[in-house]
């Protein structure tokens, strides 16, 4: 499946129940009512999110936005799967990147809902 709406919705779905971040309910509200858009072609599944104004923020406010949080998964049939999630100086979701292999390997269009992640890194800015 390509890159666009359908299949953001899907890694929207896998990050908040599958990547182990640190409070999904908190994270869920970001993505209510949030509009994706800059939808990349280059074999990566990587996408901005645009949240509600409003919305809570995840991390701490900051001068600049930056990468909080990233999770990494083991695939059988291609390597690995890299989930970093990006936000604005306001501490809101604004970017969520999926990854192959630093992606060298385009992203599969789903993956084993068992999987688990082998590593997370978090950010000590994140609002838990």
């Amino acid at each position: 499946m390509p890159n666009g709406p359908d299949q953001a919705a899907y890694w929207r779905d896998f990050v908040i129940a599958r990547c182990g971040f640190p409070n999904p309910a908190r994270l869920a509200q970001q993505f209510e009512g949030a509009e994706f858009s800059d939808f990349c072609d280059c074999g990566c599944n990587s996408f901005s999110v645009r949240v509600r104004p409003g919305t809570a923020p995840i991390a701490r406010q900051t001068k600049q936005g930056s990468v909080v949080f990233n999770a990494d998964f083991a695939l059988d049939s291609i390597g690995q799967l890299e989930i970093m999630l990006s936000v604005d100086g306001a501490g809101n979701l604004d970017r969520i990147d999926v990854m192959c292999n630093a992606n060298s390997c385009p992203v599969p269009d789903a993956v084993l809902a068992s999987i688990e992640p082998f590593h997370i890194s978090a950010s000590k800015s994140l609002i838990t």
